[in-house]
């Protein structure tokens, strides 16, 4: 038996920037796992019939049948490496459902990276990475870690450095966001993305800020094209910006489609005292520090 971190994921630059013919959008991002994890147990009991089964803990809400993608990234290994057997998982989750911060896909990515693990490393990185992104755009990247510059429809990794150490504030409250919802409402503003649009330059230079230790200097360079469609319906995003930039961060921007909000702070204790203020508000808010990537 193994137990894999899944780590959730916050983005520090994205943009989409077209749309292919089968209805997927081509991203450009810059992604980075941080400490608030899920913890998954994986077990794997060779036999003459596949089953799996899923246990799950710390939300009532999270399904434990094929709906879930933990459980359909287990079939895939299976069908993929062609082993049979029982593969048991249990999910203990803290990370927000629907939130952003690529839950689920943290979840389905350490169901692959133990897996292989428990099998004899059968599939190298990237046949993981192909099996992932057939079930989920983040999966490949959380099957990484650490930071990394993502294009294609997710697909595509740049190992970029991870952030410097630093301390963030991570919340949010309310409903969460469906991302086919934020890609529909994107399309519906930016006229289906039929014209490409250029990389941001903005981009390059906070990879440039990553690798030099000067990120809290390079606030201009934060973007996330979701924050132009989730705050008028999810108002409480721009509340929490606003409480993060009161209590000290120096960035504070949604992460993904949202509607979780990060802030950077240049201290320990400005972090906690913004998540202090954010429980008070009603937020379910926590610190964390980013993450050095899983393989190399």
């Amino acid at each position: 038996m193994r137990i894999e971190r899944a780590n959730a994921k916050i983005n520090l630059y994205l943009d989409v920037v077209g749309k292919r013919e089968n209805g997927y959008h081509n991203i450009v991002s810059i992604m980075q796992t941080v400490s608030v994890c899920d913890l998954v147990s994986i077990d794997f009991r060779p036999g003459v019939h596949t089953s799996i089964v899923l246990r799950a803990s710390g939300n009532d809400q999270m399904p434990t049948d094929c709906r879930n993608l933990a459980w359909r990234a287990a079939e895939r290994y299976l069908e993929k490496t062609e082993l049979r057997g029982e593969v048991i998982l249990s999910i203990e989750k803290h990370i927000p459902m629907a939130a952003g911060l690529a839950g689920g896909s943290a979840d389905a990515a350490a169901v692959l990276r133990g897996l292989n693990r428990l099998c004899g490393d059968r599939l190298s990185l990237e046949e993981l990475s192909a099996l992932g992104a057939a079930l989920g755009a983040d999966i490949p990247f959380c099957i990484l870690g650490g930071g990394a510059l993502v294009t294609g429809i997710g697909e595509q990794l740049q190992p970029i450095p991870a952030m410097p150490k630093s301390f963030l504030a991570v919340a949010c409250m309310g409903e969460g966001i469906s991302t086919p919802w934020g890609y529909g409402k994107l399309d519906e503003l930016h006229e289906g993305f039929h014209q490409p649009k250029a990389v941001d330059p903005r981009c390059s230079r906070l990879i440039d800020a990553m690798s030099s230790q000067t990120l809290l200097e390079s606030s201009d360079c934060f973007y996330n094209i979701f924050e132009e469609i989730v705050p008028p319906v999810r108002p409480y995003v721009n509340q929490i910006k606003e409480l993060m930039r009161q209590c000290g961060a120096r960035i504070s921007m949604m992460s993904g489609s949202g509607p979780s909000v990060f802030g950077l702070f240049q201290t320990a204790e400005d972090a906690a005292r913004a998540v202090e203020a954010l429980q008070k508000m009603g937020a379910s808010a926590f610190v964390c520090h980013p993450t050095e990537r899983y393989l190399n």
